[in-house]
């Protein structure tokens, strides 16, 4: 069983190459990128796409979100799907998915639904847990008991994660700024469409240039 290619992500990152964080064969998105994933997950990784009849997409390099083994400002984009839920420090995700960019590069997520996972009754994720798994630098070893769900640290809507990201615009103590446009949302998706899609662009470096004369 294979997903449908998703139009809006090819027409925004067509002719960029960057990372895919957990790239599946089941669910393609067809652009040019590295496929990063944990080595401790290759085997539920490796199996969870043979029971959808397909081959499994070959890990490039051994990472995860928060640690990309790649150069700093080397890739056009970073790509999530069903993904970010998963990530027990989302605050670092993004300041390590702003690293690896390019000067004025994309990231792009496919985020589930509230309701996509059956059974779980939590209440929304707060911008304020956020912020708290950020500074305690929580891992998977280290999250709080009751924090996670089936591996779903988290919960949110379309609303609710750009909500999140408006308010990292303004900076928060001891963290450096997330200043991101968003520049489109699909709600639900149209690939799967069992969750949400946003793209963000991040800002165009501006590189002071010494006057040799």
């Amino acid at each position: 069983m294979k997903f449908r290619f998703h139009q809006p992500t090819l027409k925004l990152l067509e002719g960029l190459s960057g990372v895919e964080l957990g790239a599946a064969a089941h669910n393609p998105f067809g652009v040019n990128a590295i496929n990063v994933a944990p080595k401790f997950d290759e085997k539920v990784y490796r199996e969870s796409q043979v029971e959808m009849g397909e081959t499994p997409t070959p890990i490039d390099l051994y990472g995860d979100a928060t640690d990309i083994p790649v150069e700093k400002h080397s890739q056009d984009f970073v790509l999530s799907s069903h993904v970010f839920e998963h990530i027990p420090n989302p605050v670092q995700a993004f300041l390590e998915w702003q690293r690896v960019l390019k000067s004025g590069g994309y990231i792009v997520m496919i985020v589930p639904q509230p309701d996509a996972l059956l059974g779980d009754n939590r209440p929304l994720s707060t911008y304020d847990k956020l912020i708290q798994a950020y500074h305690e630098n929580w891992t998977i070893d280290t999250a709080p008991p009751g924090s996670c769900y089936s591996d779903h640290y988290w919960k949110f809507t379309s609303t609710t994660l750009r909500g999140f990201l408006e308010k990292l615009k303004s900076g928060v103590a001891g963290l450096p700024p997330i200043n991101w446009t968003l520049i489109g949302v699909e709600d639900p998706d149209s690939k799967v469409g069992n969750g949400f899609w946003l793209a963000y662009k991040v800002p165009e470096f501006n590189f002071k240039v010494k006057n040799l004369i």
